[in-house]
């Protein structure tokens, strides 16, 4: 398991970011203070933005087609916060010399190291904590400031927002959704693509597909 890249020698990995929005700016930043000693930016690759467009002093490179007929090695990471969209887009990418870090800041805690399980291509960022007995998949995002208790189980293509407070036992399966704030308690299991919105408070599973709102967390009645 790769947690923290640290260079031995002076020659950069190539780095190139999917995804031209927001996320994506904050995770050059991020590279920018903290990786600058094992990754250059090449650039961002986006399907929805101009090649050429300069943005935050790093240019779009090209769309998913341009990354795959890209000739040299290259490391990727996957700046999109939706969990859908980002398994989407990983299915489109057909170049077989890619890999994909996992970028975890000097700023994360990580309590028990040796019994945290990380997957690849993952994102965690400044502020967050991870206490023992983790297992973290592949393209996960925990954003500003999160916490992880004791054997939550974390599976793929999840997002999860600044400030969400995850309990013990707790498990998200496949592109979850959770938003800002949003606390998750004790043993809560959380099905493929469900959203849970800002600020819910999550007392109970929530099935596969749904969307839960509130504090105590309920699910959104599209009929009505």
């Amino acid at each position: 398991m790769e947690l923290y890249k640290h260079a031995l020698t002076t020659v950069l990995e190539d780095l190139i970011i999917i995804g031209a929005g927001g996320l994506g700016r904050e995770v050059a930043a991020m590279v920018k203070s903290s990786f600058s000693d094992v990754y250059r930016v090449m650039g961002y690759v986006d399907d929805s933005v101009a090649e050429g467009t300069l943005i935050g002093g790093n240019k779009v490179l090209g769309n998913i087609d341009w990354l795959n007929n890209y000739n040299n090695e290259v490391s990727i990471v996957m700046a999109i916060g939706s969990p859908t969209s980002k398994q989407q887009i990983k299915q489109r990418i057909n170049k077989p010399d890619v890999s994909y870090p996992n970028l975890i800041h000097p700023g994360a805690r990580l309590h028990a190291e040796d019994e945290t399980k990380i997957g690849e291509g993952n994102i965690i960022t400044d502020g967050c904590i991870l206490t023992t007995s983790i297992v973290i998949g592949d393209f996960n995002l925990i954003n500003l400031s999160c916490t992880v208790g004791h054997d939550t189980q974390i599976g793929d293509y999840n997002s999860i927002m600044p400030g969400v407070n995850i309990s013990g036992f707790t498990k998200l399966k496949d592109q979850v959704y959770v938003g800002t704030g949003a606390m998750l308690i004790n043993g809560a299991v959380l099905g493929d693509k469900c959203v849970v919105g800002a600020g819910a408070v999550v007392t109970t599973n929530i099935p596969s597909g749904k969307t839960y709102v509130g504090i105590p967390a309920k699910e959104i009645n599209h009929g009505r």
